[in-house]
């Protein structure tokens, strides 16, 4: 299986290779699977206070704010105060509807700058997404599904890999996917990577629950917003994510 990989907020095709490393050994060492790493199409500079957090540069981001001003920001600014309320779809509110800057221009030249990449250096069998990369991962899973509706066009993707990822925006780009208020779902089979210790782990459980339950897997590494690293959760990992590969491919699963 050939996957699509999306790195997070202010990450790039090598920082990102560095921490999948170890889950493409393990699914690679037994062909199970492939991939493939791109990066945003936007160069930006972190905000202060992140520099060394990021590591060095270049940084790249799929999705920017069109506006931010006085009265406005990047949301990057906002989760330095993540909220956490009473259920993962308040939080999510609270934390995007006040004073965040726009992105549904950034997120639209995104979504064609990814599909150029399909049709130029695919087909692929899955997408990993991680942090915003798993947003603008599961708004093009979305997507496609509007244009299958809309156009008949069949989707490349068969199934996704979220690593800390948040809700992604509707298909039409005027918002964001909350389980509490949209019928909208990603029918695709999804493996949702989270933390129990990541402080946005509200954002992991609200796209979790906009899913189809009966085909999305969940993997708890027990860390924060980070990617696991060591062996035995790497190995454990690895097998989820062949699980899902043979539910896809019409397999039977050893595992």
């Amino acid at each position: 299986m050939r996957f699509l990989c999306l790195p997070g907020a202010y990450g790039s095709i090598e920082k990102f290779k560095v921490q999948l490393t170890p889950l493409i050994k393990e699914l690679e060492s037994d062909k199970s699977a492939i991939f493939h790493f791109i990066q945003g199409p936007y160069e930006v500079v972190p905000p202060p206070g992140y520099e060394e957090f990021f590591g060095g540069p270049p940084y790249y981001r799929f999705i920017v704010p069109l506006d931010a001003d006085a009265d406005t920001t990047d949301v990057i600014e906002r989760i330095r105060d993540f909220p956490k309320l009473e259920t993962p779809e308040m939080t999510m509110r609270e934390l995007m509807t006040y004073g965040v800057a726009k992105t549904d221009v950034s997120a639209q030249r995104t979504l064609d700058y990814l599909y150029e990449i399909m049709e130029k250096e695919g087909p692929f069998d899955g997408i990993v997404g991680y942090s915003e990369g798993a947003t603008i991962a599961g708004t093009l899973l979305l997507h496609e599904q509007m244009r299958e509706r809309d156009e008949g066009r069949l989707p490349m993707f068969k199934c996704a890999l979220f690593f800390g990822g948040w809700p992604p925006m509707t298909p039409t780009l005027d918002g964001m996917v909350l389980a509490d208020e949209s019928d909208l779902m990603i029918d695709t089979p999804t493996c949702h990577i989270i933390g129990s210790l990541d402080p946005y782990l509200h954002g992991n459980i609200a796209l979790y629950n906009i899913c189809d339950q009966d085909t999305a897997f969940i993997f708890d590494h027990g860390k924060g917003h980070t990617l696991p690293r060591d062996k035995h959760t790497v190995k454990e990992l690895g097998d989820t994510v062949r699980r899902m590969i043979y539910e896809v491919t019409g397999g039977v699963s050893p595992y």
